[in-house]
């Protein structure tokens, strides 16, 4: 009897996943300094919108203290969702919905 099992490689750490958080962490900091003149959201979108900012900021301040690389594949699956926005999307999806929060270390 054969067994067939099929290896989906994970992507690569340094070519891929590493480059793309840093690229969404650096969006996040020019959405941030952008918000206050932000004609798309209006007063409860821009509270809501802080509040995912300082969420993904801490996530950010986690993301350069990880020591285990298999970390860096749990935030990437964890950020999934709002890692391919540009920064108007990113900042318009941010105001309408509020982020589950999320954390790398033990509490």
């Amino acid at each position: 009897m054969r067994r067939i099992s099929y290896c989906r490689e994970l992507p690569s750490i340094e070519r891929e996943i590493f480059p793309e958080l840093q690229h969404f962490f650096a969006r996040v900091r020019e959405v941030r300094r952008r918000l206050g003149t932000s004609p798309y959201l209006n007063r409860i979108q821009r509270q809501r919108c802080r509040s995912n900012l300082l969420e993904l900021e801490r996530l950010e301040r986690e993301f350069h203290a990880v020591e285990y690389r298999e970390d860096y594949y749990h935030l990437h699956r964890k950020l999934r969702r709002y890692l391919y926005l540009d920064s108007r999307g990113l900042a318009h999806v941010l105001g309408e919905e509020r982020i589950k929060e999320c954390t790398l270390f033990l509490l």
